[in-house]
């Protein structure tokens, strides 16, 4: 009877219980000594995990905090910083091949600063799986970003990654918007229009000298928002916190606009990101911009449109301004309203604004420093317009630059080649003459009216004969009674 040998079975050994790290150096394959010495067939187990787990696929999902028109033109740029090209190719899908979008992104003012950016499916040298790119909007209304993403094996993993770590470091370092400044827009009900972006704003002629106000108004401008812009390092140093919200308000074309083209210059000269917003709807999406790009400044106009009662826009609102950038974010809301007296109380609370800055028309002094400024060289420096400054006293610069194009017209008549005061002056007294008929009706109402405009408002339009009757006896009883 033949016996059959019994299996041996094989020797346990530690590196079954063991993994070993896998690394290349020299050419000599060197395997582990310790614990104990690992045999070549426990070696080659090892080589054979590590070959399946680099073949794992793996989803990748490579987020770019940044606008992502900003994210695309960085990507662009780390393509190129890394393999000298940026090749996209087109998207296998159940309808047929979808070619990459590709996007022109505007980097500046000028017409040909512009980089055109694809977007979609591309291979990575060396990689034998497709990436993509894309703009991602979040759900929950988060702010949309720029997104890297694809199902790669895991051996490819550190490729992906170098490629997003330098486009994180160009965002950081060389992006389109920081330091910029540049206006925003937004669509009816306050979000990013995706298909607008952002474009930028020339305010090289801008200058701290161009904003022609009363020192006072001057003086507050300077302190409460030019300071820490221009002495960030030092508000920092002293724990001055840089959120700050400034309310400019005054009757219309006292130079509130052009106050915002004078703090981008400003802010653009010292680093800081300026953003104007088209519509005060959007003031969160401007924030949470901002918030990327800080030091920052948002400047929002016409605050009254959404703050005039106590409803949800207001509620939303005082939390924005409250709560959407922490007390440590460096990033300077500025807005703006030509009627102060409708904004709700609960908006204007110290320690929600922090400085409320009335812009007032200009006074004499300063009257004269506008003439000489929209006069240019036409005005002697010997002139003396004591006469038209107290003439033109509180009229906006609007009225005083359309007298001072009057006076022109006044030098050309009688053939000289140099504006005079009284040629401001005669303009002057033409622009009052103007203004009051202008003003005339609306100055004009007596208490009867007002009292059955409020009436009839309260009640219904249905009655308006029945309150024109009202207000003609109450005037004749007030009559009756003077």
């Amino acid at each position: 009877m033949t016996e059959v040998a019994t299996p041996v079975p094989a020797k346990k050994s530690v590196w079954d219980k063991l993994d070993v790290q896998i690394e290349h150096d020299g050419r000599a394959i060197t395997l582990p000594a310790e614990p104990e010495k690992m045999p070549t067939s426990k070696a080659i187990e090892a080589l054979q995990r590590r070959l399946k787990d680099e073949e794992q696929p793996y989803e990748v999902h490579e987020i770019i905090d940044a606008f992502p028109h900003d994210g695309a033109v960085a990507f662009v740029r780390a393509m190129k910083n890394l393999y000298g090209f940026a090749s996209f190719e087109s998207e296998r899908t159940f309808w047929g091949p979808q070619p990459p979008q590709l996007i022109s992104v505007k980097t500046g003012v000028r017409d040909e600063d512009v980089i055109q950016c694809p977007m979609g499916q591309l291979m990575l040298p060396g990689v034998d799986q497709p990436i993509k790119t894309m703009i991602y909007t979040p759900r929950d209304g988060s702010p949309p970003f720029f997104l890297i993403m694809g199902t790669i094996k895991k051996k490819y993993r550190h490729v992906v990654l170098e490629l997003a770590t330098e486009t994180r470091r160009l965002v950081r370092e060389q992006s389109i918007y920081r330091g910029k400044p540049i206006r925003l827009g937004v669509d009816e009900v306050g979000n990013l229009n995706m298909g607008s972006p952002p474009t930028f704003m020339d305010v090289t002629e801008m200058t701290e000298e161009s904003l022609l106000f009363d020192p006072d108004i001057r003086a507050q401008i300077h302190t409460n928002i030019l300071v820490p812009i221009k002495d960030t390092v030092t508000c920092r140093k002293h724990q001055i916190p840089l959120k700050r919200t400034a309310l400019l308000e005054g009757p219309f074309g006292t130079g509130k606009s052009l106050t915002a083209r004078m703090i981008a210059r400003v802010a653009e000269l010292h680093g800081w990101t300026f953003i104007l917003l088209d519509r005060v709807q959007g003031l969160r999406v401007a924030l949470e911009f901002a918030n990327r790009y800080a030091p920052a400044v948002v400047f929002a106009e016409d605050i009254d449109r959404i703050a005039e009662v106590r409803d949800d826009a207001t509620n939303d609102l005082i939390n924005i301004i409250d709560g959407v950038v922490s007390k440590r974010s460096e990033v300077m809301t500025v807005l703006t309203t030509n009627h102060v007296e409708k904004l709700d109380p609960v908006i204007l609370r110290p320690g929600r604004l922090d400085a409320i800055i009335s812009i007032r028309a200009p006074g004499p002094d300063t009257v004269q420093r506008l003439i000489r400024h929209y006069a240019t060289d036409l005005l002697p420096l010997k002139a003396n317009l004591k006469k038209s400054g107290e003439e033109l006293s509180g009229q906006i610069p609007a009225s005083i630059r359309e007298c001072v194009e009057r006076a022109k017209l006044g030098m050309i008549g009688r053939h000289a080649h140099e504006l005079s005061d009284d040629d401001i002056v005669v303009a002057a007294k033409t622009m009052k003459n103007h203004l009051a008929l202008l003003n005339k009706g609306k100055l004009e109402v007596t208490p009867a009216e007002t009292l059955a405009t409020s009436l009839r408002e309260v009640i219904g339009n249905g009655t308006a004969d029945l309150f024109k009757d009202m207000a003609k006896k109450i005037e004749e009883i007030h009559n009756s009674q003077c």
